[in-house]
């Protein structure tokens, strides 16, 4: 998040609203029909908090090249992608190159039905960012909070098919009401923060674990592994993985309710059910 703010409008060092913000105040207050068509008044990206102010309070009046006009990148789905798959992803905004937003896309349509998609882009909807090098994971996952109107995953560019669907799960869990995280209507609750660390622990711990079971549920069995494998006591990451592919899943990629029944049957014989993780020290 930006800390500078000029009219409560987000502004970068050099004085203009970064692209990412105004994609995200898009998703919070525009009509997703709007990037049907181009306006004849159309801004460029690089906007003063001054020059958008009047599209920020009413993203209808006029459109931003590349954010709301018709053809955006940013909503754009690859043409094999087709029927409610292809409406449900283009009200998800994917902030790549365009090789890497197909590449993203196609992953969620491979990995979810159409229902679960369209649960995924409804409400505050969803962004999807990509960035070129995380330090000590490939991605997170950010809740709808205080602070947050807009639930965003964040990944690495080039992550695998692995962890866009980990990610991807963690949102569903939430859009479904099945997160490990005290939330209300999709929000998380303002008490998780002054949880003890024992009792952040626990949730953290059951929500990454049970997201990782549904991803292995999800994801064909030549996928690379979830980094949490690596925190089982006494287990070859690799081979623990195998392992659960088969226990999980028959090493199917399932989707839809057989993918959640699959995961929540089986995760008590799974071995990421025994990781141990902790609220501080997360990693995909």
């Amino acid at each position: 998040m930006f800390g500078r703010r000029r009219k409560g409008i987000p502004v970068d060092k050099n004085g203009y609203v970064p692209v990412k913000e105004i994609v995200r105040r898009y998703q919070e207050k525009g009509n997703a029909i709007d990037s049907d068509t181009t306006d004849a008044l159309v801004l460029p990206q690089r906007l003063t908090p001054r020059e958008i102010e009047e599209w920020w309070n009413d993203p209808s009046i006029c459109d931003i090249q590349g954010i709301d006009t018709k053809g955006s990148d940013i909503y754009s789905v690859p043409l094999s992608i087709r029927g409610k798959k292809r409406k449900a992803l283009s009200r998800i905004a994917v902030i790549a190159d365009k090789k890497e937003a197909d590449r993203i896309r196609k992953i969620l349509a491979d990995s979810f039905t159409a229902e679960e998609l369209e649960r995924m882009s409804l409400g505050r909807s969803l962004i999807v960012s990509v960035t070129d090098s995380m330090r000590e994971c490939t991605g997170y996952y950010l809740r709808r909070q205080h602070g947050i109107e807009v639930p965003e995953i964040v990944l690495e560019y080039g992550t695998t098919a692995d962890g866009i669907v980990h990610e991807a799960v963690h949102h569903l869990r939430v859009v479904d009401g099945r997160t490990a995280f005290p939330t209300k209507e999709g929000i998380l609750s303002p008490s998780y923060v002054k949880m003890s660390k024992k009792e952040k622990d626990r949730i953290v711990r059951k929500e990454e674990s049970q997201t990782v079971a549904e991803t292995v549920a999800r994801t064909a069995v030549d996928r690379t592994e979830s980094g949490y494998y690596s925190h089982i006591p006494g287990e070859d990451s690799r081979s623990a993985y195998l392992r659960d592919q088969q226990v999980i899943s028959g090493s199917k990629a399932l989707k839809g309710k057989a993918a959640i029944k699959a995961a929540q049957k089986n995760y008590d014989r799974s071995t990421i059910s025994r990781a141990i993780i902790s609220s501080n020290r997360r990693r995909k």
